[in-house]
């Protein structure tokens, strides 16, 4: 029965890290961030804060047509994208090699591309 409780922890603990090694890869760096269907896309940057690899700041290129966030952080495979005042902006499931979702405030659809 030992061997067995070994072999299941040894697993899950494998599992998880993986998960957030993968997080933290696909989630930082450069992506086009578009509101609404035939908006256009603005240029955000996702940084990973050094001390939490699962969350981190955005900088953008403008307001990206109203959705303005300023820190981002993941739940599971979500994407949560936030305000300055930790207001929840957005939440975006993965889609393709993306993220789409709707915007809290009016659910206009937001969508996260390379």
């Amino acid at each position: 029965m030992n061997k067995l409780s070994s072999l299941a922890l040894g697993a899950a603990i494998a599992f998880s890290t993986i998960g957030l090694a993968h997080a933290d890869s696909t989630v930082a760096g450069s992506w086009k961030l578009s509101t609404g269907v035939a908006d256009a896309p603005c240029v955000v940057t996702l940084a990973t804060d050094a001390n939490v690899p699962t969350a981190g700041t955005v900088s953008s290129t403008g307001d990206c047509n109203g959705t303005t966030v300023a820190t981002w952080r993941t739940s599971g495979s979500s994407l949560q994208l936030s305000s300055a005042n930790g207001t929840l902006v957005a939440w975006l499931k993965p889609k393709g090699d993306g993220f789409e979702g709707t915007r809290i405030a009016d659910g206009r659809k937001v969508a996260l591309s390379h």
